[in-house]
């Protein structure tokens, strides 16, 4: 998978005016985490960020810089101001090589179901999954083939062929799509020969009752 790089630089302890300041010059606040380590408080070059941020994920390696000494990390938390909604602090986690991570990674449907063909509604209330796996072998996300998904049927996370080394950590019995009918599943139409015997069952019932009523004018 490909990995994001950016630059950071070393931030000293501000207070939280010198801080707005530096926010207003494009600079953004940041914090690197990491087990066995203190954090490391580091900025941004908010325009640089801005121009990765639509692919930056929760399961996306990010490389920091830090004048020439890298970091691999994950994202852990970016912090927006309520009202703008500009960001205004990001966190990372430090990715160890030497063990396995626990990440939620976006789970994607692809294909168009054969229940949904049928007139069905496709239910898909899990967007992503938490998996286990080293940094290498860490997926971008997972895909779903739900082409051959019929109605009134669904797909449990133990169906999902995950890459090799990529262990599942959420429920494995978990639904995460579903085909309904949105008023009961449309009835199926009869075949010729069944309309035919209930043509005849319904001639013969109508016979039965007009020699019946017969008999009782007699």
């Amino acid at each position: 998978m490909e990995h994001i790089a950016l630059r950071v630089s070393p931030r000293g302890k501000l207070t939280k005016g010198q801080l707005r300041q530096e926010r207003k010059k494009g600079r953004l606040p940041a914090q690197i985490y990491g087990k066995g380590i203190e954090p490391i408080s580091v900025f941004l070059e908010g325009k640089e960020f801005a121009n990765v941020a639509k692919r930056v994920t929760e399961s996306r390696i990010i490389d920091l810089d830090l004048e020439g000494k890298k970091f691999a990390t994950l994202l852990k938390e970016i912090q927006k101001e309520t009202i703008s909604g500009n960001v205004i602090h990001i966190d990372f986690n430090l990715v160890r090589h030497d063990r396995n991570i626990h990440v939620r990674v976006p789970l994607h449907l692809n294909g168009v179901a054969k229940g949904v063909k049928d007139g069905g509604i496709l239910e898909h209330s899990i967007h992503e999954i938490e998996v286990e796996c080293d940094s290498d072998h860490l997926p971008e996300k997972i895909e779903v083939d739900i082409t051959d998904l019929e109605a009134n049927h669904a797909l449990h996370l133990k169906e999902v062929a995950l890459p090799e080394g990529v262990k599942l950590v959420t429920n494995p019995d978990t639904v995460f799509a579903i085909i309904k009918f949105a008023h009961g599943e449309p009835e199926k139409a009869l075949e010729p020969e069944a309309e035919e015997a209930g043509e005849a069952v319904a001639s013969s019932e109508q016979e039965s009752a007009e020699t019946t009523s017969e008999a009782v004018h007699k």
